[in-house]
């Protein structure tokens, strides 16, 4: 029995993937740090690497790793002085971004309420 239609459904899936593909890999272009920017930085190492080794690269490109995130290699750090992000890539890092990559319209609700959450809790009383 012959599924009339599948091919076509699977072509538009295909289609939609590919251009939203190329958006995420636009926007996540765009969101990268310059390499002499300092101060607080997401930075993306390849996956492969250890969480031991990706520790050790971000102290000797002269930072502080604040936390990791639940993505392998990804680690929130903090380097005070300017070309913070350059030394990390020099380290092996695939790319530095600002502490949110992606514009809080991008990131729906959960930029959203992270934002909210960080504003309610660091409140002076």
């Amino acid at each position: 029995m012959k599924w009339p239609g599948h091919g076509t459904a699977g072509a538009l899936f295909a289609a939609v993937m590919l251009v939203w593909l190329a958006g995420f890999a636009l926007f996540m272009h765009l969101g990268r740090v310059s390499p002499e920017q300092a101060g607080t930085v997401l930075v993306v190492f390849p996956p492969s690497m250890t969480e031991d080794k990706v520790f050790g690269n971000i102290i000797l490109a002269g930072g502080r790793p604040i936390r990791p995130t639940w993505m392998p290699g990804t680690w929130v750090t903090y380097g005070d002085t300017a070309g913070f992000a350059g030394r990390l890539e020099a380290q092996g890092a695939i790319g530095a971004y600002s502490s949110t990559p992606f514009l809080p319209q991008l990131a729906g609700c959960f930029a959203y309420v992270d934002a909210k959450a960080v504003q309610l809790f660091t409140m002076d009383q």
